[in-house]
């Protein structure tokens, strides 16, 4: 059977075909990725006053006469790209020169010879007001969201789970910036309500065999496009993203489920078929390009309006992803974030520092360093360090589907030892610079919160783990609470030297605050001064009641 072209992928499915994502932004600056329906020459205008008049024609005129002639929009920049289906109608811009605390309104327009589709030629801003706000530089509180797992095809029928609710929470609680922390897409879900894309390499992979690495990898780069295409066209989604920044880092389903806990041979194993003569040297080629692409198209949807690192630099079409950066810094009022890529350097095969590899330890350990004076600290790492019972993460889970999700946890016996070191390199600082540090995650489809102390080494230190997920997959059922980690010691269980494994406990303890299990649900954070001037971490926990719009909030302090 020949394959399907990428554009005839789930052909029934509608795909989102504007989109703007505001991204990294500080006083002065901020990254704005857009995404467009046509070919062409393409512009993102800001201005301080909303825009009106006719932007569905702009009277026959390029923009500029058309700004030229708006006296209330003396103020407006223009930023312009020729957009090209080889890139996927998408790019980020970089801006700078913005006043600091601003509202700037925004519209997504085609140039005056662009070919543009029935809706005219402005499709963003043009019905609504659009718009986002720069930071202020010393405010007197920090509120962020953070969420995590959208996947609204594990439902029966697509769901959009918590993110109206979300959108709310956004406008009324004015917050600054939201955390995506991982499985943005799931190129593997449950083929119940969309195709999984490596159950479709191994039905079709063999089509493939007589192209060069090249145009096979293009080929997946422009499926794997129409999954973010199909994923994010949900109108709430369209809202939070394009109205405060979103920083965004991705997880395994943005590859392959369970990417780095699986060896070369379980992912190579995954493409085999019974009823087709398997080569193994083109299954494993076949993954690898997957992977390549997979991450290209990361850059291009998520990362690209992240914070810079030298990923931004390279040639994004060769590059090879575990040679680029992709955790990544960033600092608001105050509060400073690090974002942490468990994908790219995660190999279960690695002697030690299977989870994020030993230059990001190293890149992590600098950034602990320099917290001297900061008001918070925050760690994204979307699996989280501590969620699971020890029953879970201690049995043998090889003969079914939950080895590899297990083996991403820090908490798995494989991953003890670099958590121990991770938590203590944490517990260490925040102990000494007197900074309250909470490590942030998703993955595993229920919220929990706890409080994690070590008061023998550590007095004083203030660290925390709070885990948002999923914001639209279905989650999972109420039961699973029974398996979250209740208030204790933390276990490690040492495997080393090929001897008995040995498990003892502590000196970390950690200390349940919060868990909820079967329920779409984010994560609000407020950062602002006790009475003792000490920073206050506040935790809300929203999701949707059992009532058409009712909204369940549960309030933790960390």
């Amino acid at each position: 059977m020949p394959i399907p072209t990428p554009e005839r992928f789930e052909s029934r499915k509608d795909r989102i075909r504007q989109l703007v994502i505001i991204g990294h932004t500080t006083g002065t600056t901020a990254k704005i990725w857009i995404k467009t329906p046509t070919e062409g020459k393409w512009a993102l205008v800001l201005s301080q006053k909303p825009f009106r008049g006719d932007l569905d024609t702009m009277n026959g005129k390029s923009i500029r006469d058309w700004l030229s002639a708006q006296p209330a929009l003396s103020d407006s920049m223009l930023f312009s790209h020729k957009m090209k289906k080889s890139e996927g109608l998408c790019h980020c811009f970089e801006i700078d020169g913005l006043q600091q605390g601003t509202r700037y309104y925004y519209i997504l327009t085609a140039g005056k010879n662009t070919p543009i589709t029935e809706d005219g030629r402005t499709v963003i801003g043009d019905v609504t007001d659009e718009f986002f706000t720069t930071a202020n530089v010393s405010p007197k509180s920090v509120k962020f969201a953070a969420f995590s797992c959208h996947d609204p095809f594990s439902w029966e029928h697509p769901n959009d789970g918590a993110w109206p609710e979300l959108y709310k929470t956004v406008l009324r609680e004015e917050l600054d910036l939201a955390i995506a922390g991982g499985d943005q897409v799931y190129l593997d879900t449950n083929d119940k309500r969309m195709a999984d894309l490596w159950k479709w390499l191994k039905r079709y992979k063999n089509e493939l065999k007589g192209l060069d690495d090249d145009r096979i990898k293009g080929y997946l780069v422009n499926l794997i496009r129409q999954y973010y295409r199909i994923y994010w066209n949900f109108e709430s989604f369209a809202e939070v993203v394009g109205r405060i920044p979103t920083y965004m880092i991705w997880d395994d389903h943005e590859i392959m489920d369970g990417w780095g806990s699986r060896t070369k041979e379980e992912r190579r194993k995954l493409l085999n078929h019974v009823w087709q003569g398997d080569d193994e040297a083109f299954n494993s080629r076949i993954v690898e390009l997957t992977w390549r692409a997979a991450a290209q198209v990361y850059y291009e949807y998520q990362h690209s309006h992240n914070p810079t690192t030298d990923a931004h630099g390279k040639d994004i079409g060769t590059l090879d992803p575990r040679e680029a950066t992709w955790d990544y810094a960033f600092e608001r009022g105050g509060c400073h974030f690090y974002v942490l890529d468990v994908r790219a350097h995660h190999n279960c095969e690695n002697p030690s520092d299977r989870l994020l590899g030993k230059a990001q330890h190293q890149r992590l350990d600098s950034w602990l360093a320099s917290l001297s004076g900061a008001k918070a600290a925050f760690i994204v790492s979307p699996v989280p360090v501590v969620h699971w019972s020890g029953l879970v993460n201690i049995a043998d889970f090889s003969l079914t589907g939950m080895k590899d999700d297990l083996m991403d946890e820090w908490s798995h016996k494989t991953n003890h030892e670099e958590r121990n070191l991770f938590l203590d390199a944490v517990m260490k600082v925040s102990d000494k610079h007197k900074v309250p540090i909470t490590i942030i995650s998703g993955d595993v489809h229920c919220a929990s919160a706890y409080r994690l102390v070590n008061t023998k080494r550590y007095p004083d230190a203030r660290v925390g783990q709070v885990t948002s997920s999923p914001i639209s997959r279905k989650p999972n059922p109420s039961i699973a609470n029974a398996l979250v980690a209740k208030s204790g010691d933390v276990v490690t269980v040492d495997i080393g030297d090929g001897k008995k494994e040995k498990e003892r406990k502590g000196p970390v303890y950690q200390k349940r605050l919060f868990a909820k299990s079967g329920i779409n649900n984010y994560a609000v954070f407020g950062v602002g001064r006790a009475q003792d001037d000490d920073a206050r971490i506040m935790v809300d926990f929203y999701w949707p009641g059992e009532d058409d719009g009712e909204v369940v909030r549960r309030t933790i302090e960390l």
